[in-house]
């Protein structure tokens, strides 16, 4: 099983980069410690996001928040291309109710929350022009960069704002494909706290283990263990966030004691639940 990474982001509260081809990069389950918003620039690709999958085409944007585990299955490695920018949350005040009410759209506490938007061509236009516009402020000797980055950034989600209201929310692969896949992970994610065979399984779903591993790494690009380590990943780092004990965040997750909790979490995610919380910071 693939080990999810803890993905730091450099020392800037604002960073936007436009990334294309990904033949040496590898992409593992992972999570930041900042709001990352991603642009699709080229098409057949897949995001898991805790239990969900996404299929990721051009004009595609994506909303993660800092405990939103995430995975991106490329198809096309040579012609991999997209923007990404990462910001801290703290850059909205609370003091300025107006801007920090921006990051509504991040709020993944929702069961039902989508973390998906699909543009049109005028839309995505819009989007693009922006973020042009912020990677010109990353060039060494532009005055006053950060605030300027600061304004695209909140003209960047005022245009998510309003496309999310006037856009129906987009369903997840795992809602909308295969009905048996479907099903599949729907008897997953209401069970990921527990010990699921590989037996129990296929039993219940009357498919040979072996096909039934085959279908859905074909599918997904990811193993039956890997989607369940993102289920439990999902459910504990919000339980984590919230404050609650380290003990209590075990059981209900399904590990059978908070010191294998503690060891899971370290193999998986590279640090203890308590360095994740203060940031990925070094003690």
């Amino acid at each position: 099983m693939k080990n999810i990474a803890f993905m730091p982001t450099k020392n800037k509260k604002i960073e936007v980069q436009y990334k294309v081809k990904a033949l040496e990069e590898t992409y593992s389950m992972h999570i930041h410690n900042d709001y990352e918003i991603y642009m699709s620039l080229c098409n057949n690709n897949k995001f898991c996001v805790g239990h969900k999958i996404y299929d990721v085409n051009k004009n595609d944007v994506f909303l993660f928040n800092n405990t939103d585990v995430h995975k991106i299955n490329v198809s096309d490695p040579a012609n991999y291309s997209r923007y990404v920018v990462m910001f801290s949350p703290s850059i909205f005040s609370e003091a300025e109710p107006e801007l920090s009410d921006l990051l509504q759209c991040f709020d993944g506490k929702n069961p039902n929350c989508c973390h998906k938007l699909s543009l049109s061509d005028e839309q995505a236009a819009d989007f693009l022009f922006i973020l042009r516009k912020m990677t010109d402020c990353e060039c060494e000797g532009v005055s006053n960069s950060f605030l300027k980055l600061r304004l695209y950034l909140s003209q960047l989600l005022l245009l998510v704002q309003d496309i999310r209201r006037a856009a129906p929310a987009i369903a997840s692969v795992s809602d909308t494909e295969d009905h048996r896949l479907n099903e599949i992970m729907g008897f997953l994610r209401e069970r990921c706290t527990d010990t699921i065979t590989l037996e129990e399984l296929s039993g219940k779903f009357f498919l040979n283990k072996y096909y039934l591993c085959r279908m859905f790494k074909n599918k997904l690009g990811f193993g039956i263990g890997e989607y369940i380590e993102s289920c439990r990943l999902s459910k504990a780092i919000p339980m984590l966030r919230e404050g609650m004990p380290v003990s209590a965040v075990a059981r209900n997750t399904g590990f059978c004691s908070d010191s294998y909790f503690i060891s899971i979490f370290k193999k998986y995610l590279g640090m203890s639940p308590k360095k994740y919380l203060r940031g990925g910071a070094e003690a």
